[in-house]
């Protein structure tokens, strides 16, 4: 463990300057200002809202003060319960939401680096690679796409999860298979889109470590059995409170599913606020549609392709194919499958948002390229700092636009609806 903090302490290091960088300005100024988009305040109600219901009723968290007298209106949308509970206790000790909001998606960022970090490191048994990994996942044009979204931001749970996956296989001991299951179920309750995101990678990942671990896979059997069981105990409760709002919604309306289901040409179409790229945004693609992953990421991935650790390079390189087919929604055979026969599925809006797992996976395969340049080119020492240099030209941002979180107390309108009994309440104005 004492060998591994420095490299931990550099990771860390690295993905707070880039985060500060890939959310500019926001790091100047995170107590007085929040990004300027509607979904940021949604953000910060759910948030809020589960700090009041923790403390006020907890059997009926779910019961948000929203569409009364509807119950578990929390479900309507991702409720972050994770986010939630992590911010509870500074929300309670008197810390101003928008500033927890702010901490939360420093979080997310920052944390889905060093996590990639350890699940690079790992494979590739070195520091310098994985760091070029942490730039890959950490700087990642779709998580500027969804900066908004504090929700798609907490990503970090999907490398630790296969990190901890290819421990119980190693060691085939129940206690990494009941911490993946952990991970897993940290997922789900950081993002739901994610957590179904990741159980379907890991049916796909899974049978092929089988395959690619002979013996001693089959040893990992009953350690992977006790990840599932985890996995589930802690899911099914929270899975149940979403089933039971879809019986009452139906499914998603369908022109969104394949409104929101990727096509190949999506691939190229960066977000708007990118200075090198910008331009491909509305070209390719258009909102939720902007997933290029970086030009670099993907050289170093074909790169990976000629690395001696053939395995790991073909079982992500898998993965990442399946992500992108998956990603194609309803536009892809396999996924409209399952799409029939997995209700769950029809309450998903945007299968583009695959492209998290897709960035995932292919920031693993650019630790194998960069291990395998810094293996070739004679004066190895500069290839990653370069490319971390290069990494994080080609993800600069144009600056976001911020507004203040300033509060000048409760309007006095808000005590002549309090004392006017029941009745429906709107509050303008509304996003379009």
């Amino acid at each position: 463990m004492m060998r591994s903090a420095p490299g931990l302490a550099l990771a860390g290091l690295l993905a707070v300057t880039l985060t500060a960088i890939v959310t500019w300005p926001q790091a100047l100024d995170l107590s007085g200002s929040i990004l300027g988009h509607h979904d940021t305040y949604f953000s910060i109600w759910r948030i809020a809202w589960i700090a009041h219901g923790l403390s006020t009723s907890p059997l009926h968290l779910f019961d948000a003060n929203i569409f009364s007298p509807a119950t578990g209106t929390l479900t309507y949308s991702d409720a972050m319960l994770l986010q939630g509970v992590v911010a509870a206790p500074f929300l309670w000790a008197g810390l101003p939401a928008p500033i927890a909001y702010n901490a939360l998606l420093a979080i997310g960022y920052t944390g889905s680096g060093v996590a990639m970090f350890v699940l690079a490191r790992h494979l590739t048994g070195q520091t310098a690679p994985a760091l070029v990994a942490v730039a890959g996942f950490t700087l990642a044009p779709y998580r500027t796409e969804h900066v908004m979204h504090l929700e798609l931001q907490w990503a970090m749970w999907i490398p630790l999860t296969l990190w901890a996956v290819h421990r119980t296989f190693e060691t085939s001991s129940w206690r990494w298979g009941a911490i993946a299951g952990l991970f897993f179920a940290l997922q789900t309750l950081s993002c739901v889109y994610y957590g179904v995101f990741l159980a379907m990678l890991l049916t796909g990942v899974v049978p092929l470590l089988l395959i690619t671990s002979g013996t001693r896979g089959v040893r990992a059997v009953p350690a992977l059995a006790i990840s599932a069981a985890v996995a589930s105990v802690l899911v099914l409760p929270y899975a149940w409170s979403y089933a039971q709002t879809s019986q009452q919604l139906g499914a998603r309306d369908m022109r969104e599913i394949v409104q929101y289901s990727a096509q190949p040409l999506h691939y190229v179409s960066s977000p708007m606020v990118n200075r090198l790229w910008g331009w491909t945004a509305d070209r390719f693609g258009g909102n939720e549609t902007r997933l290029f992953p970086g030009l670099i990421v993907v050289a170093l991935a074909l790169v990976s392709l000629g690395h001696r650790s053939r395995r790991w390079v073909f079982v992500y390189a898998s993965a990442a194919t399946l992500a992108v087919l998956l990603s194609f929604g309803v536009h892809n055979s396999l996924y409209r499958w399952l799409f029939d026969h997995v209700s769950l599925l029809r309450g998903l809006r945007a299968s583009a948002r695959f492209a998290i797992v897709v960035s995932a996976m292919l920031s693993v395969l650019a630790a194998f390229g960069a291990q395998l340049l810094t293996e070739r080119v004679r004066k190895r020492q500069w290839v990653v700092p370069l490319l971390l240099a290069l990494m994080t030209l080609e993800g600069l941002n144009q600056p976001f636009a911020l507004t203040s979180t300033e509060v000048t107390g409760a309007s006095s309108v808000y005590k002549v609806i309090r004392s006017s009994g029941d009745g429906v309440v709107v509050e303008l104005p509304l996003p379009t």
